[in-house]
């Protein structure tokens, strides 16, 4: 009988250690449009966002990826204005192990997106910029695209973000 009670523990402990490894997330909090934006490009239907293979995301979570403070037993559990970031399984970092990011980490990661947000903006607009439509509506149009309400409050910080970097390109004469 005590054979079978350790089995019974071992295996439960293996189902907990697996269902563990599999469904790591850490948690972090971006503006609402970058939420948006992020959990309509890169987001599941359950809200976890989940970054490409190779991509610069990745490689920030390997990097900064640690084991946790000794005083932490469970990971910490998602705040309502945070949203999921899957660990991806890393060969030099295996997730039993290492799933603590600190908030130097967390920061990096968020900037790493907005970067990646940035991007993506200018390489959509800059394109039909030049074509005389109203910037109004492109932008707008851009924010549907990509997942992000129409509100006013992303859209003039979306306008924004782009009228900055049209001007810096204008300054460089790269525009």
């Amino acid at each position: 009988m005590r054979v079978i009670n350790n089995l019974v523990d071992n295996l439960s402990n293996f189902a907990v250690e697996t269902k563990f490894l599999l469904f790591m997330n850490v948690y972090i909090k971006l503006p609402q449009y970058l939420t948006e934006w992020v959990l309509h490009d890169f987001g599941d239907e359950n809200g976890v966002v989940r970054f490409p293979r190779g991509s610069a995301e990745n490689d920030v979570l390997e990097h900064t990826l640690t084991k946790p403070p000794k005083d932490m037993v469970t990971p910490p559990l998602k705040q309502p204005d945070e949203i999921a970031i899957e660990l991806p399984s890393f060969k030099s970092k295996p997730l039993p192990y290492y799933w603590w990011l600190n908030n130097h980490a967390k920061e990096m990661l968020c900037h790493i997106i907005y970067v990646r947000f940035r991007v993506l903006l200018w390489s959509d607009l800059h394109k039909v910029e030049h074509l005389e439509l109203p910037i109004t509506d492109l932008i707008y149009e851009w924010m549907l695209r990509h997942g992000i309400d129409d509100n006013q409050k992303s859209w003039e910080t979306i306008r924004q973000i782009y009228f900055r970097q049209r001007k810096q390109y204008a300054q460089a004469n790269r525009c």
